[in-house]
């Protein structure tokens, strides 16, 4: 048998993993004892003093001695009750997890009580009891959180990460109880407050200010759906933006997940989902909440019939969106029900593109610096068709098309994650290199992109190119992508990142933790030409954005890059890669953009600088190809 310590220990490990999840477990506390005002105190990041105040229904001096002790609850009494649970905890697990592993201190007072009582726990001490005075309601104080599990200490990541990481789970608490008023203080100032409202919508609007939401409510059998969701190129990387409830409960289903993104269709991309919140509620007895030790995952007793309901009502609710109706091409009168079926392509409000094109167009001439990504030297002017008996010699574009040269007194150097990078790619850069391999590119061997003579561009989507052997054909975007990211790789390295400042900055509306990652990885992210500047406590401010990257949207641009971040833990070495890749995705030619003649030709020289010439940085293939005697024998030649 273990001693009583030690699996004390254990069991805090299991429910108690960060500050975070001392508020979840406290603030749920008082959410079931029927508090309508509950305020939260960070101190510390939570390592020094978490302290949680609510005005519920009280606990007697028996109660309060009973609270500390394992396995001791309130919410049921038997086995079956397990089947039904309807209130937020009902373990008996909390008090005494948190209690072993800090100084906890609680006092309570019931409304018919003249003084309330206030008992002690520290470690693996025994509680100490006594009477006090205090308001009706109770008041948890945890001090020194780990004092004596210095191993797990080390594993907290810095005071403002933690407190991030407790203000978001003090806003996916609030956002289903409207009818509670939250208060968030930070160092003993009020930071944030979530006053009563009326209806969830209300809270969900009040959170998610600068979004335009979808509102949906609809019930199908048993299942209820009430969910809030934005249009799809709001959508961001992983599941940061969007919440998740289940009978009232924050829970991280993938079966849920997966229902938002199918009601979606094609419209999202996998791995991003809008931002918004999904609140299904189904009887208790219907789900198993008794999964997970820290309940952040539930079981489904008729998994295939929630699945089916929430798809089913998203889906429908989704067709009557503003952003749904302009994407299928809604009839706009009923005497021409087709007048518009084909005037915008997806994502654009430009005219359609023709099923195919003999004319390349050209963008107007402007006397600035060209906004095109791929330029060259000498432009010729558009031509009907390529005439090939006469195809002009191939010229290479500038040494610098994308403006990436230092400025004339480069920062002074300091050793960073940027030094380790570029020690690698001088290693990969002075390996003997081939150009044109044809192994994952398509091409045959000694074949380049270089030479490949452009021919069109069909569904502003795909440029047909022709070489000495057969038909290319690539896609722009993912093209286009892994010239840009081999770029910002390249510059990172010699940190040579030109920084575009913005004229008018650029807010955004965050989460509490996207707000600590910005803060925490500042100069990682003014390395790759980023500077986000905290404006409150959920709110930043987009100042730089990189200049290669001018065409991107900064605040789309700016969420993908701190959700990346967020995925990877907050270690900016371990997520570079992939946040450089989110980077050229959105500074990219699209799907959609018209590309003239000599920009895609300036593209394809482009392709033959860069490693992996024949993928994008997320593994997609550029290009596919058709010899010209398969061409020949699908017609018969």
């Amino acid at each position: 048998m273990l001693p009583a310590d030690v699996a004390n220990q254990i069991a805090a490990g299991e429910v108690v993993e960060r500050p975070a999840s001392v508020v979840k477990e406290l603030v749920e506390n008082s959410l079931d004892a029927g508090a309508r005002v509950i305020t939260v105190s960070i101190d510390g990041g939570g390592v020094a003093r978490i302290a949680i105040t609510d005005d519920g229904q009280g606990m007697s001096k028996d109660d309060l001695a009973l609270a500390v002790v394992r396995h001791a609850t309130s919410k049921i009494r038997s086995a079956d009750d397990l089947l039904g649970v309807a209130t937020y905890g009902f373990r008996g697990e909390a008090l005494a997890s948190v209690g072993s592993v800090s100084r906890l201190c609680m006092t309570s007072r019931q409304k018919t009580s003249e003084e309330g009582c206030e008992v002690k726990l520290e470690g693996n001490a025994s509680p100490a009891l006594r009477a006090v005075g205090c308001a009706i309601g109770t008041t948890v104080s945890v001090e020194d959180l780990f004092f004596n599990t210095p191993a797990r200490r080390k594993f907290l990541r810095t005071p403002q990460t933690e407190w991030g990481a407790c203000a978001d789970t003090v806003a996916r608490l609030a956002l289903p109880r409207p009818d509670v008023r939250f208060v968030l203080r930070k160092d003993g100032k009020v930071v944030r407050e979530y006053l009563r409202r009326e209806t969830v919508a209300e809270r969900v609007r009040e959170m998610w200010s600068d979004e335009t939401l979808t509102e949906i409510d609809g019930r199908r059998g048993t299942v209820r759906v009430q969910a809030f969701l934005g249009p799809p190129e709001r959508a961001r990387t992983g599941t940061t933006g969007i919440a998740v409830y289940v009978n009232g409960r924050f829970v991280r289903d993938k079966l849920l997940l997966r229902a938002i993104s199918q009601a979606y269709g094609s419209t999202l991309d996998g791995g991003r989902y809008p931002p918004g919140a999904l609140l299904v509620d189904v009887p208790p007895a219907q789900v198993d909440v008794n999964v997970h030790p820290q309940k952040a995952e539930v079981r489904f007793a008729q998994q295939n019939e929630v699945f089916s309901s929430v798809v089913s009502l998203l889906r429908d609710g989704l067709a009557s969106a503003p952003w749904a109706r302009a994407l299928t091409g809604a009839p706009t009168s009923a005497s021409d029900p087709w007048a518009s079926r084909f005037d915008a392509a997806p994502y654009s409000s430009a005219p359609a593109p023709r099923a195919y094109s003999t004319e390349i167009p050209r963008p107007p001439v402007e006397t600035g610096p060209s906004p095109t990504l791929f330029t060259r030297a000498d432009p010729a002017p558009p031509r009907e068709f390529v005439d090939h008996s006469e195809a002009p010699a191939v010229e290479r574009p500038p040494a610098d098309p994308w403006g990436l040269a230092s400025d004339p007194t480069p920062p002074e150097r300091k050793p960073d994650v940027a030094a380790d990078y570029a020690a690698v790619m001088a290693a990969a850069m002075s390996a003997p290199r081939v150009v044109g391999l044809s192994g994952d590119t398509g091409l045959p061997d000694r074949q380049t992109f270089g030479a490949l003579r452009f021919v069109a561009q069909v569904r502003r989507m795909f440029l047909i190119c022709e070489g000495e052997w057969g038909l290319v054909m690539l896609d722009q975007h993912a093209a286009a992508e892994r010239v840009v990211y081999d770029r910002l790789r390249r510059s990172y390295a010699s940190r040579e990142v030109r920084v575009q400042p913005l004229l008018v900055h650029e807010t955004l509306e965050v989460t509490a933790r996207e707000v600590a990652l910005a803060e925490e990885n500042a100069e990682d992210l003014a390395r790759i030409g980023f500077e986000l500047t905290p404006m409150g406590t959920n709110t930043l401010a987009v100042r730089a954005i990189p200049a290669l990257l001018v065409r991107a949207d900064p605040r789309r641009l700016a969420r993908d890059i701190l959700a990346e971040l967020a995925r990877q833990g907050s270690e900016f070495s371990r997520a570079l890669d992939l946040v450089l890749a989110t980077m050229a995705c959105h500074g990219s030619v699209r799907g959609g953009d018209e590309v003239a003649s000599e920009e895609a030709q300036a593209l394809l020289s482009s392709l033959d600088e860069c490693d992996f010439g024949g993928h994008c940085p997320h593994g997609r293939p550029v290009l596919f190809s058709i010899k010209w005697s398969e061409l020949e024998r699908k017609v018969g030649r």
